[in-house]
């Protein structure tokens, strides 16, 4: 697995698990990120990956415990896909 392909797969996930738990429709998140509807349409099912913009209005969204929670998840999962050589 590419860094790409974990960082669009990773990034899909937690911002549908984000977007549920908020209980925000698409079109509600999607502006909450700044994109249009269609775009984290794809972005939740995986199909592109986050632009610089939308990342950084995903973390805005988060208090500083959500934000951590996100980066240590991150970092465990990257590690994981280290020591098997999946990367």
């Amino acid at each position: 697995m590419s860094y790409t392909k974990f960082a669009r797969s990773f990034f899909s996930g937690y911002t549908k698990s984000l977007r549920s738990h908020r209980k925000l429709t698409q079109e509600e998140m999607s502006e909450q990120l700044h994109i249009s509807w269609r775009s984290y349409s794809d972005l939740e099912r995986g199909k592109s990956g986050f632009s610089a913009k939308s990342l950084l209005f995903l973390m805005l969204m988060l208090n500083q415990e959500e934000a951590m929670a996100l980066l240590a998840e991150a970092r465990v999962q990257l590690q994981e896909l280290i020591e098997t050589d999946s990367l």
